[in-house]
C-alpha cells in the first residue's frame, strides 16, 4: 500500500500519510505524489475541499532524515519544494485533522490550513534550530502574523514541544476533539464547505491571502535557500549522527 492514500468522498479529498511504522516520516517519494495530488485537486472539479490526515496516533513526524541525507534538495525543482509552492497558493480550502505527533512540516503545514481540528493528544514541534537548520514553508513569516512575534520566538528559537490546547489559545488550530472524534469532526467541516458555492468559496478565500501571497512564496524561496545551505553545514550533520546514535 502507498505511503500516501487518496480517495474523494462527496467532494471531499482525503489525503493520508500513512506510514505508520515511521511515524508517517515524509520521504522524497512521498512529497511527490503529495505534490502531484494537489496539482491534480487543483483542476479536478470534482474536488471541493481538501482534508488532510494522518493516523489517531500521529500526524506526521515531519521528514524521514536517514531518506533526506540520501536524496537531499537540490533546487526549486526538488519534489518538497513543488510541494510547498503548490500547497501554499492552493486555491481551495484545506483541512487538516491533527493527532499525535506534528513535527517540523507537520506543524508549518497548518500555516496553510484554512481549519485545523485535532485531537487531545495533538504534540507540535518545530526542531529547525536544534537541527542546524531554519524555518520553511513561509514559517518564519506566517507563523508571527498568525500568533505574534513571542509566541514564534518562543516556538520557533527553542524548538520546544506544545500541545494542543496551547496551539488553540495561541491561534495556530481552531478546535481540540477527543482522539475519537477529531477527524469525524474535521470531515463534517469539509462536507460544509463541500456543499457551499465553489466560486463563493474559492473567491473569499483568494481575498483573505491575496494581501500577503506574495510575501509568502518569495519567503518559501528564500528560507528554501538558506535551508540547503544549512544542510551542509557541520551543524546539521552533528545533529543527524546524534540523532541516529539515541
Amino acid at each position: 500500500m502507498s505511503d500516501i492514500t487518496k480517495k474523494i468522498v462527496q467532494g471531499v479529498l482525503e489525503i493520508h500519510f500513512n506510514r505508520p511504522e515511521k511515524k508517517n516520516a515524509i520521504t522524497e517519494s512521498m512529497y511527490k505524489e503529495l505534490a502531484e495530488a494537489f496539482i491534480d485537486a487543483r483542476i479536478d472539479d470534482e474536488v471541493k475541499v481538501v482534508l488532510i490526515a494522518g493516523q489517531k496516533s500521529c500526524f506526521t513526524a515531519g521528514n524521514d532524515l536517514a531518506d533526506f541525507m540520501q536524496n537531499p534538495p537540490k533546487d526549486d525543482d526538488a519534489a518538497v519544494f513543488r510541494f510547498l509552492m503548490t500547497v501554499a497558493d492552493f486555491p481551495k480550502p484545506i483541512i487538516a485533522a491533527v493527532n499525535g505527533a506534528a513535527v517540523g512540516i507537520g506543524t508549518t503545514l497548518l500555516l496553510h490550513c484554512d481549519l485545523v481540528f485535532c485531537g487531545e493528544n495533538a504534540k507540535f514541534q518545530m526542531p529547525f534550530v536544534n537541527l542546524g537548520l531554519v524555518p520553511e514553508f513561509g514559517s518564519s513569516y506566517l507563523l508571527p502574523l498568525r500568533v505574534g512575534h513571542a509566541k514564534a520566538a518562543e516556538w520557533l528559537l527553542t524548538g520546544k514541544t506544545f500541545d494542543s490546547h496551547e496551539a488553540k489559545l495561541a491561534g495556530l488550530i481552531n478546535e481540540v476533539y477527543s482522539d475519537e472524534t477529531f477527524f469525524s469532526a474535521a470531515f463534517q467541516h469539509a462536507q460544509t464547505l463541500a456543499k457551499l458555492p465553489a466560486e463563493s468559496v474559492r473567491i473569499t478565500k483568494k481575498l483573505m491571502k491575496q494581501t500577503y501571497m506574495s510575501k509568502t512564496l518569495q519567503t518559501i524561496d528564500e528560507e528554501g535557500d538558506l535551508f540547503r545551505k544549512r544542510l551542509q553545514s557541520d551543524d546539521f550533520k552533528n545533529a543527524v549522527a546524534a540523532f541516529f546514535n539515541k
